[in-house]
């Protein structure tokens, strides 16, 4: 009993010590881009959701696929600042986008198909509502732990954040399956509201809130706290004979005083829905929640406009990269300096379960390094492709995430390493050194999507006779790619652009 406290203990200050080492607060704002496409707005019927990632510092982008665990009794999770949460031991596995050191980046997809990515919202929230240092990161990650379908994804996060408080400004989370896809908005402490995306409409969020009409009549398509728009009226963000409907964009957001196309998360959220509905938008602040596109969404036109700079807009501050690089100019672009992963993720439950999650990553800033394609189903992820063990071990994975000294040790073997050096020589020449990774590695991309349907046939044909076979097939189409473009990142880095 006294070997069991002292252990307690020594976790407890454990945790409390490495607690310091997390950022406390999210940046203010400019970070990450999200769109999610409903099942009836995708070219092949599925879920879609694509993100662009960005974050400053130095930050390892780290693949993991973590085993699902049964602990054998119930634990208690530290939350970071001091809160803890006890839960019954046991944990889906997930597939683990990781940006080391960060506490607001991770993105997750578990065995349930279900996915969680986010994007910074600042809101007018400053009030500090907290128990004990309230939630962070781990509300994500929770998530991806417990939940069996988006919905309830939204409704854990929702009580954990009325029971411990948000400790960040605002955020959006976007979280979606092979059936519905949420927006859940969370403000600084213990106020939250979240809505579906129709299942014909796709949806885009840069950093500003999207969520303007509040029903919670429609259980369908909202939920959030019951009393949201009594606490926008009590802080004086909301009157009605002023205002009019309730709008909680308008309510919650932080006022923004820059001019349209100085504000980045404006030019970007107009460029999306540009880009999707084939169109044109007039450039300000009133866009709806979602939208219909143009034309059923495919993997490719998501990658695209992962990739914008505004290219052949009036916003194309490089003439067509005549200029420099489109990635630092006054304007802040979709595909930008700080963008440190990107991904498209397909979640079809018309396929067999070990491919019915397919993604399309990038190790890197998108537009120079190529999508990989890559499935939930793999047992092995390639070499290269990320460090650290598969089981799931709390107290393991909170010291190497905020203390990455282990990772950065070995980084020298991460194919994102080798992508980093390539996106650096790109950027200080950035015209002529475009132009040789159309040539020489971008076709590498395109031949992984002309041939992903011949694949996932051939999967699911195999699948049926022999799915151990099966397996190790789709093992070894995974490794093959992220090979092939670790070998030609390599051969780009050996050899000046001009050559």
């Amino acid at each position: 009993m006294k070997n069991a406290k002292r252990q307690t203990t020594a976790l407890v200050s454990l945790f409390l010590a490495l607690a310091l080492l997390a950022p406390a607060t999210e940046r203010p704002d400019g970070e990450c881009f999200t769109v999610l496409v409903g099942r009836k707005a995708s070219a092949d019927g599925s879920v879609m959701v694509a993100h662009n990632e960005d974050d400053r510092g130095d930050i390892i982008v780290n693949l993991r696929k973590i085993r699902a665990r049964d602990y054998g009794a119930p634990q208690k999770i530290s939350l970071g600042k001091g809160a803890f949460f006890e839960t019954d031991g046991k944990t889906a596995g997930f597939l683990w986008i990781e940006a080391t050191t960060q506490e607001f980046a991770d993105s997750f997809i578990n065995e349930h198909g279900v996915l969680i990515t986010s994007d910074s919202c600042p809101s007018r929230v400053t009030e500090e509502d907290y128990t004990d240092g309230g939630i962070g990161t781990m509300l994500r990650r929770l998530m991806a732990e417990k939940a069996t379908s988006a919905r309830e994804a939204v409704r854990i996060a929702g009580e954990l954040v009325e029971k411990y408080g948000y400790r960040a400004s605002g955020r959006t989370y976007s979280i979606a399956d092979k059936n519905e896809a949420w927006m859940l908005a969370v403000l600084r402490g213990r106020h939250w509201f979240a809505q579906r995306v129709p299942d014909d409409e796709v949806a885009v969020i840069p950093n500003h809130y999207t969520i303007r009409q509040v029903r919670p009549d429609d259980a369908d398509h909202f939920m959030g706290s019951r009393d949201i728009v009594e606490y926008a009226v009590k802080n004086g963000w909301y009157d009605e004979a002023r205002d009019g409907p309730f709008d909680f964009k308008k309510a919650f957001e932080r006022p923004a005083n820059r001019e349209l196309v100085s504000d980045g998360n404006t030019l970007r959220h107009w460029r999306g829905l540009v880009l999707l509905s084939g169109k044109e938008w007039e450039l300000g602040r009133d866009y709806p929640f979602s939208s219909k596109p143009g034309k059923k969404v495919a993997a490719e036109a998501l990658m695209t406009i992962l990739r914008d700079h505004y290219e052949g807009t009036e916003y194309d501050a490089t003439d067509g990269y005549k200029t420099g690089t489109p990635n630092r100019t006054k304007f802040r672009t979709i595909c930008t300096s700080s963008t440190i992963n990107s991904f498209v993720v397909s979640l079809d439950p018309k396929l067999p379960e070990p491919i019915s999650v397919s993604i399309w990553l990038a190790m890197g800033k998108p537009d120079t390094t190529a999508f990989l394609p890559l499935y939930y189903g793999v047992e092995n992820l390639p070499p290269g492709a990320g460090l650290g063990a598969s089981t799931h071990d709390y107290e393991v994975f909170y010291k190497q995430h905020f203390d990455d000294a282990e990772f950065k040790g070995a980084k020298g073997g991460l194919l994102h390493t080798k992508v980093l050096e390539l996106e650096k020589a790109a950027e200080a020449d950035y015209g002529p050194m475009y132009e040789t990774l159309k040539r020489e590695l971008f076709p590498a991309e395109k031949a992984f999507i002309e041939g992903r349907r011949k694949f996932e046939a051939d999967f699911a044909a195999l699948y049926a006779k022999n799915k151990k076979k099966a397996i190790k097939k789709l093992d070894a189409y995974v490794a093959a790619a992220f090979e092939k473009i670790a070998g030609l990142t390599a051969k780009l880095l050996a050899k000046p652009p001009s050559s």
